[in-house]
């Protein structure tokens, strides 16, 4: 089977760059690799932007300032830093559970880097103003914990770096799947009651809205796809539809394509509007990067913009397949992804605009769906690893 190699256009070179010095806390391997790409190919990027002045010489359009980037990547140091202080006051809700023992670990805490920094701390005069006795203190910095404490808090630890890595999305049996790879011997049950300990839960969604755009109700149009949604290779089925997006300056509209082989999102556009020339360019975007040589439905709603006869030129080459009436359960796999980002990603923050929206919605798809969230329909793999390993089999 022929394939066709990845590219990557300018904008998402940029993207990527802008990804890398808004996140300082990561290595150039950690981001390459949230990226899905390599961490040689990053490095040339890099060093492509630095002798052209804030720019790559690919087709595209798109420049940056070096200097402003500079002050607003040490602006969001110093945000991240004083973020980071308030943080050491904000502990999780089972954190004060027992509130004796946070006090008592605490001021162990603070004796240990008294140790560091030379500093006298008197032991007592903070007892005594927190108000919890030596003694007690005492017989806490001796208390052993037995072994299956040990092995409890240690497994809670992976717990917190798998969630947390997780951007907060995973729930229950997706971290269970995670510590069974790495050799754990646990169920989803128990990690489930851990976390519920922990005080941490999977994001939860909101209601869905509709924004299918004058559905067209013909009977012209054939469902070819029915709700077949598992198909046996990549670049088999696709399927497409548009989403709203909220923001202080006003709605913006996400156009997505997604192979159902693997659930990647393969394409994405994001604009103002919700005229059939953003979904062109959403699919001419996804015809570039993938191999389109063997037979190819590709599924929407009735919507418009998928009815209009642009859309058909631009798709002449695929078999088309369309919702039945007034039933979007026909599309529920892109449906269900334009859900997942409000939910794990979206909602959590206030959108200023396009331009802060877009940065969202980038670093969601290129640096954590596509290529570290695991999915249940890829055997716990993410859409990336899941491709890849149907490549070795098949070749």
């Amino acid at each position: 089977m022929s394939r066709k190699s990845q590219q990557h256009d300018k904008q998402f070179k940029l993207d990527a760059l802008k990804y890398v010095r808004e996140h300082p806390d990561l290595t150039q391997e950690e981001c390459s690799k949230n990226l899905g790409i390599g961490l040689s190919t990053l490095q040339r990027w890099k060093s492509q932007f630095e002798e052209n002045d804030g720019d790559i010489p690919t087709r595209g359009s798109g420049n940056y300032s070096s200097d402003e980037q500079k002050e607003i990547a040490r602006l969001k140091r110093e945000l991240r830093d004083a973020q980071d202080a308030l943080d050491v006051l904000k502990k999780p809700s089972a954190f004060w559970e027992k509130l004796t023992t946070a006090i008592y670990t605490e001021v162990a805490a603070k004796i240990e880097a008294s140790k560091v920094t030379k500093r006298r701390v008197s032991v007592s005069g903070m007892l005594k103003y927190l108000g919890v006795s030596r003694s007690g203190y005492r017989a806490f910095t001796k208390h052993k914990p037995s072994a299956t404490q040990q092995r409890k808090d240690a497994i809670k630890q992976k717990i917190r770096e798998i969630y947390d890595s997780s951007k907060q999305n995973y729930d229950a049996p997706k971290i269970a799947a995670e510590l069974r790879n790495s050799g754990e011997k646990i169920s989803d049950r128990t990690v489930g009651k851990y976390m519920r300990e922990m005080g941490i839960r999977a994001q939860w969604t909101k209601p869905w809205t509709a924004t299918t755009k004058d559905s067209d109700f013909s009977k012209e149009l054939h469902n070819v796809l029915d709700e077949q949604f598992n198909p046996e290779r990549p670049n088999a089925v696709w399927c497409t539809d548009i989403t709203y997006i909220w923001t202080i300056a006003g709605f913006v509209y996400l156009t997505s394509i997604m192979d159902l082989y693997s659930r990647k999102i393969i394409a994405w556009t994001l604009s103002n509007n919700m005229e059939v020339s953003c979904v062109i360019d959403t699919v001419n975007k996804a015809k570039a990067r993938r191999n389109t040589d063997l037979p190819l439905i590709l599924h929407s709603d009735r919507g418009s913009q998928y009815v209009s006869k642009a859309y058909r030129e631009a798709t002449e080459r695929f078999q088309l397949s369309y919702s039945h009436k007034g039933y979007p359960y026909d599309n529920a796999c892109i449906e269900s992804f334009h859900s997942l980002i409000k939910r794990e990603w979206l909602d959590r923050f206030r959108v200023e605009g396009y331009d802060h929206a877009y940065r969202l919605v980038f670093e969601y798809i290129e640096t954590f769906y596509n290529t570290v969230r695991i999915h249940s329909h890829c055997d716990f793999m993410s859409p990336n690893q899941f491709e890849k390993l149907y490549a070795r089999i098949a070749a």
